[in-house]
């Protein structure tokens, strides 16, 4: 059998300095190869197992979390938290103060564990067991309120919002 002549005059000492770099290029090619196979299957609605992905019948399927959800009616995300002590007055803070809980807020509102029926449209003043007396009550308009076992939860709007500063006490 004959070897061609390209092949005769062959020296393996003088690509010795180029195999690395090829290599190199073809491994680069393959990846990038490979994940625009994989970017095509996704969007064609597939994922990497061959699992057809359900789509939604509306294009415009949220992300609840980050987008809110489309029964969600508040203007301002909420969190939890740990519970916080809070003393809570009538309006104009003449009544003895009675003792509830901050089990969620916002920049809107507080949810309140209380202990007492408190009917929507009262307006109330609290501030947390712990402030210092230069800290000033807030006022709370109740939008809801539901009974949990023997304590109520209340469900209140900020009549106008506290600085920052009074609204990191809630938590």
């Amino acid at each position: 059998m004959a070897v061609p002549e390209i092949l005769q005059n062959f020296d393996l000492e003088d690509w010795k300095a180029y195999i690395g770099p090829a290599a190199g290029v073809l491994a680069g090619l393959a990846a990038l190869l490979v994940g625009l196979y994989l970017s095509a299957r996704r969007q064609r609605g597939q994922s990497s197992g061959g699992a057809k992905v359900e789509k939604h019948a509306d294009n415009d399927a949220k992300d609840p979390f980050t987008q809110g959800a489309k029964r969600e009616r508040r203007s301002a995300l909420r969190r939890g938290g740990n519970a916080v002590p809070i003393l809570i007055s009538d309006a104009a803070v003449r009544s003895a103060p009675s003792h509830g809980w901050v089990i969620d807020r916002s920049t809107g509102g507080l949810k309140l564990a209380v202990n007492d029926s408190m009917a929507p449209g009262t307006i109330l003043s609290v501030r947390t067991s712990n402030a210092p007396q230069a800290i000033p009550w807030v006022q709370l308009e109740v939008k809801s309120c539901r009974q949990l076992g023997k304590e109520y939860e209340l469900g209140c709007q900020f009549v106008r919002t506290p600085p920052w500063s009074v609204l990191l006490l809630f938590g």
